[in-house]
C-alpha cells in the first residue's frame, strides 16, 4: 500500500513520472507497441494510479486541487485506452506515414508512434536534410511489419479509414519519388522500400478487413465513463443528445430567419484569385483584433496587436481548392466569408492570455503548461473557438457584413451534425457509411460531398477520438453557464473582458475545473468524483 502523503512535490514527481512512462520504447527506429510493451507499460500505470489515489489533497489551496485532478483525468485516459480503445491494436490507421499524426502526438500523448512523420520537404536538402529523410524513409518497412503484428483487434471501419489514407500515403511518396529523382537521386532506393511496404500494408488490410470483426464505436457505457472520467463532464450520452439535438434545430431555425431577413440583400462575392482570398483573411485579422480592443472582449497583449498582417498564419489554404468542381465544406464557406473561421482560430486557438499560440508554450506552471493528453486540450479550446463565432456575432463583429451571420449559423450546423454522428457512431447505431451520409446530406446547400476530405475526416475524428465533436457543443454550453455564473457572483463587477481574461489564466484544462477554480462552485466536482 502507498504511503499517504499530503505534498505537491509528490503530485509533481509522479506527473513527470507518468509523462516519462508514456514515451514509448524505440526500436530499430520505430515505437514499440507490441502486447508485451503496453502490458508492461499498464503495470507501471497501476502503479501509479495507487500512488495519486495516496496523496491526501484535504489542505491544498483549491487550485493546487485543480492539478491534482488534471492529472487524475490523464492517467484515467491512459487506463481508458489500455482497456477499451487500444489503438495499437484496434486501429490501423495508427501506424500512420504523414503528418497527420501530428495532432495525435500533442493530443494522444500515448498513442503517438513519433514526430518522424513524412512531411513533404521543400528541395533541395542540405546534407543533414537528405540523412534525416533516409532515416525516415527507412523506417517504414518496419513500421507496417510490427503493425502487422500488434492488430490483433481491429475494427473492419477504422480499417476501411487506413485504406483511404494509405491510398494518400502512397500518392504522397510516389511524389517524393519525383522530385527526389531531379535533386537527390539516392534517395530513391529508400523511397521504392517504404513505397512497396506502404502498398503492402494497404493490400493486408485490405485482405483482411473482412477478418476484422471489432466494432469501432465504444458503447454508451464506455462513452459515459470516458466523458466523466477523463473529460470531467457531468453528463450522459443521453443528456449529450438532447443537448446537440437542440443546438442543431436552433441553429436551422436561426439560419432560415437570417435568410429571410437578407432575402433582398446581394449573394456573397467569391474571390477571383488566391492573391485576393488571402487578403481577405488578412483584413479579417486586423478587424477581429480591432474589435477585441475596442469592444473590451479580453486583454489584448502587447505582442499580439498590432502585429503585422504577414506574420499572421492564415487560417486555411484555399488557394489550391479555387478551381471550379474542386471545393469542399470548408472552402465554400471561407471563400464567402472568412471571419467566422479567422474568429475560431486566432482566438480559440493561437490566442491564449497573453500567449500567442493555443499549445501554451510560455504557461510556465509544470503541469497546466504541459500539453493536455486525449483531447483534453481540444474539448476546452474547441469549445472556446466554437462558442465565440456566435459569441462575438452577438457583439456586432457582423454588424456592417449582415450576410456573413448566416455562414456563422451554417458553420454551427456543420458542427452539430458531426456531434450527433460521433454520438451514434460510439452507440453502434451509426456504421461509418452512415455516418458519412449523415454528415453530408444535413449540411445546407450540398457543400459537404460525401466523398468529399471534409465530410471523410470529420467522420474519421469522431469515430477516432470519442467526444472530439460532442465536445464543441457541450463545452460550449458548459462555458455559456460559467458566464452565467460569474455574471450572477460579480454583479456590477462583471464585464466581458474579466470573463475572458480569467477563462484564458485558468490554462487548457477542462471546462468543469475552471469553474470550480473561478466561483468555488463543487456540485459539479462532487458528481465528478466518484470514479468508477
Amino acid at each position: 500500500m502507498s504511503k499517504v502523503t499530503h505534498s505537491y512535490e509528490a503530485l509533481l514527481e509522479l506527473f513527470f513520472e507518468f509523462r516519462e512512462l508514456l514515451k514509448p520504447t524505440i526500436v530499430d527506429g520505430v515505437p514499440d507497441f507490441s502486447s508485451d510493451a503496453m502490458a508492461a507499460q499498464y503495470a507501471e500505470l497501476q502503479y501509479l494510479k495507487k500512488r495519486l489515489r495516496a496523496i491526501d489533497t484535504s489542505d491544498w489551496s483549491r487550485a493546487d486541487c485543480v492539478d491534482y485532478h488534471v492529472v487524475r483525468a490523464e492517467i484515467n485516459g491512459v487506463d481508458f485506452d489500455h482497456r477499451v480503445l487500444k489503438p495499437w491494436a484496434r486501429d490501423p490507421g495508427f501506424y500512420n506515414l504523414t503528418d497527420g499524426i501530428y495532432p495525435r502526438l500533442l493530443v494522444h500523448h500515448s498513442r503517438s508512434l513519433s514526430n518522424w512523420g513524412l512531411i513533404e520537404p521543400a528541395l533541395p536538402l542540405d546534407k543533414e536534410g537528405v540523412k534525416d529523410f533516409r532515416t525516415r524513409l527507412q523506417c517504414v518497412p518496419k513500421l507496417f511489419l510490427d503493425a502487422k503484428k500488434n492488430l490483433v483487434e481491429a475494427a473492419g471501419e477504422l480499417a476501411t479509414i487506413a485504406i483511404r489514407v494509405k491510398e494518400k500515403d502512397i500518392e504522397l511518396l510516389e511524389r517524393f519519388r519525383q522530385g527526389f529523382a531531379e535533386h537527390h537521386p539516392d534517395l530513391i532506393p529508400d523511397v521504392d522500400k517504404a513505397l512497396f511496404a506502404t502498398k503492402d500494408f494497404r493490400d493486408w488490410l485490405i485482405e483482411n478487413q473482412n477478418r476484422m470483426p471489432a466494432t469501432a464505436g465504444i458503447g454508451k457505457e464506455n462513452y459515459n465513463w470516458w466523458m466523466k472520467n477523463v473529460h470531467l463532464i457531468p453528463y450522459t450520452w443521453d443528456q449529450f443528445h438532447t443537448m446537440i439535438q437542440a443546438e442543431y434545430d436552433r441553429t436551422i431555425s436561426f439560419l432560415k430567419l437570417e435568410e429571410n431577413k437578407n432575402r433582398r440583400l446581394p449573394d456573397f462575392e467569391l474571390t477571383s484569385s488566391a492573391e485576393e482570398n488571402n487578403l481577405r483573411q488578412q483584413e479579417a485579422v486586423e478587424k477581429l483584433m480591432q474589435f477585441l480592443q475596442e469592444e473590451e472582449i479580453i486583454t489584448v497583449p502587447p505582442e499580439l496587436a498590432p502585429l503585422p498582417t504577414d506574420q499572421y498564419p492564415r487560417v486555411w489554404g484555399i488557394s489550391a481548392y479555387l478551381r471550379a468542381g474542386d471545393r469542399g465544406f470548408f472552402e465554400e464557406t471561407n471563400d464567402r466569408e472568412p471571419m467566422t473561421n479567422i474568429a475560431h482560430v486566432f482566438f480559440g486557438h493561437y490566442y491564449v492570455g497573453g500567449r500567442k499560440i493555443w499549445y501554451q508554450d510560455s504557461d510556465q506552471r509544470p503541469i497546466r503548461g504541459a500539453i493536455r493528453l486525449y483531447d483534453l486540450h481540444e474539448a476546452r479550446s474547441e469549445a472556446l473557438a466554437y462558442g465565440i463565432e456566435e459569441w462575438l456575432l452577438q457583439s456586432g463583429l457582423f454588424d456592417d457584413r449582415p450576410r456573413s451571420r448566416e455562414i456563422t449559423y451554417i458553420w454551427s450546423i456543420f458542427r452539430a451534425v458531426r456531434a450527433l454522428t460521433d454520438l451514434k457512431m460510439h452507440a453502434n447505431e451509426y456504421s461509418l457509411e452512415d455516418g458519412l451520409k449523415n454528415i453530408s446530406e444535413s449540411i445546407p446547400y450540398q457543400w459537404a460531398k460525401p466523398n468529399s476530405d471534409a465530410v471523410w475526416w470529420d467522420t474519421e475524428e469522431a469515430l477516432r477520438s470519442p467526444g472530439h465533436s460532442s465536445n464543441y457543443v457541450v463545452g460550449r454550453n458548459m462555458m455559456q453557464g460559467l458566464m452565467a455564473q460569474r455574471a450572477r457572483q460579480l454583479g456590477e463587477d462583471f464585464s466581458v473582458r474579466r470573463f475572458f481574461d480569467e477563462f484564458m489564466n485558468g490554462g487548457i484544462i477542462p471546462i468543469s475545473l475552471t469553474r470550480w477554480e473561478l466561483t468555488g462552485l463543487e456540485d459539479e466536482m462532487n458528481s465528478l468524483l466518484d470514479v468508477n
